[in-house]
């Protein structure tokens, strides 16, 4: 399959950016605790464009864009309404099932990062906790706003 030494190494070349992507999202996921928890229906979640590691690897997960109404907070300092969270999935989650619990984790952009384990996440993080960092950071000139909407035009969807 991979006969020529340009193979190999294209191959190599692509698994390196997908582990090296792969790594730093799941570090960037870790969390030994959380700044809020609450009850929300899913308004909206776009993906934001995936990275282009080449033609010979897959992306499994990367960031997406969420929007919350917030019904109800059972800790943490936030308000009810809309909020806009970032996670880092492989596909949207079913709008269709309502409200559901989640835990956040305040992040570096000024925002909160959506915990996808948030079954092991049982500890409060402290009030002066240093902030985690953001799923997702826009690069120098634009924001997140810009990000989804290049997430929508990329991908079709009107959501």
């Amino acid at each position: 399959m991979l006969s020529s030494p340009t193979q190999r190494l294209v191959f190599l070349a692509a698994f390196a950016a997908a582990a090296v992507f792969s790594a730093s999202s799941a570090m960037a996921q870790e969390a030994d605790c959380y700044d809020a928890e609450v009850s929300a229906r899913i308004v909206s979640q776009t993906p934001t464009v995936s990275p282009d590691c080449g033609d010979d690897c897959i992306v499994i997960s990367w960031p997406w864009i969420i929007d919350l109404d917030v019904r109800r907070i059972h800790s943490g300092n936030l308000r009810r309404g809309r909020l806009t969270v970032l996670a880092i999935l492989h596909t949207d989650f079913r709008r269709d099932l309502g409200p559901r619990r989640w835990k956040l984790r305040r992040n570096n952009q000024g925002g909160f990062n959506l915990l996808r384990n948030a079954e092991e996440v049982t500890a409060r993080c402290a009030n002066d906790a240093t902030p985690a960092t953001a799923y997702i950071t826009p690069p120098d000139g634009q924001t997140l706003e810009d990000l989804r909407r290049e997430g929508r035009a990329h991908y079709g969807r009107d959501n």
